[in-house]
């Protein structure tokens, strides 16, 4: 695939952009998750056009980058091992594993104690923690959906559902519709003021369902510091929450 070099705007790194010429008559532009960015356009589109087009278009391909890059941090864990540590709740969790007839997991003070039938395994491992994670994510979301909803709830909106996935850019994401909102299975690990920031931040676009200054009018008034909050938690992702 032809490419073509830029140079973006803010950290001064070239970047290679991958150019897909195809039979179209407008331009189409997308970054990947994986940082890749692939520019498809008609296939006479002249090479100068391209590069002065991706070059206006530089600063919002580094803030799509800066973002990707931000999230990258929200995985759960690819090693379960004595000593290594995760977040949750904002504090270090360190892992503790023993061999036991009955596979269980429990939290004791500082400590993640994992029991199972083959601590050898870390597939068996990392499923046994995989689903102990969904549970305690699934109970601790809906605390605090049951805590905030109330400020919703009062203008006769009716009580949305919950739902998990792994998600790499977003923290949360609201279905109207459906009443449904679907959370970042990994946003537990955040500090509980900034899920309370996630949280409100979903609960209220069932008032407002766009982003608007009604909405954020709102949410300032109901969190007063909410803007704090989301900066506390992209500052931990960054560190690699």
């Amino acid at each position: 695939m032809e490419m073509i070099e830029i140079l973006l705007p803010s950290s001064q790194k070239k970047l290679s952009v991958s150019i897909d010429r195809k039979r179209m008559k407008t331009c189409r532009l997308k970054v990947y998750p994986d940082k890749s960015v692939v520019i498809a356009v008609p296939q006479t589109a002249p090479t100068d056009w391209i590069l002065e087009f991706l070059v206006q278009k530089a600063g919002w391909i580094e803030s799509k980058l800066e973002r990707f890059a931000k999230t990258s941090g929200y995985a759960a864990t690819t090693e379960i091992r004595n000593g290594q540590s995760i977040k949750m709740l904002g504090e270090d969790l360190i892992f503790s594993v023993s061999y036991g007839n009955k596979s269980r997991i429990y939290k004791e003070g500082k400590k993640l104690c994992i029991i199972s039938l083959d601590i050898n395994s870390q597939d068996k491992l990392l499923s046994q923690f995989e689903k102990w994670w969904r549970k305690e994510s699934l109970h601790i979301l809906q605390s605090k959906v049951d805590e905030l909803y109330p400020i919703i709830g009062k203008y006769g909106i009716e009580k949305p559902s919950i739902a998990l996935r792994k998600m790499k850019t977003l923290w949360g994401s609201c279905s109207v519709n459906r009443k449904m909102i679907t959370f970042n299975q990994y946003l537990i690990k955040a500090k509980p003021a900034c899920i309370e920031y996630v949280v409100l931040h979903e609960l209220v676009h069932f008032l407002y369902p766009n982003h608007s200054k009604q909405f954020y009018d709102f949410l300032s008034i109901q969190m007063p510091d909410w803007k704090e909050r989301k900066k506390n938690l992209d500052m931990e992702v960054v560190h690699g929450l």
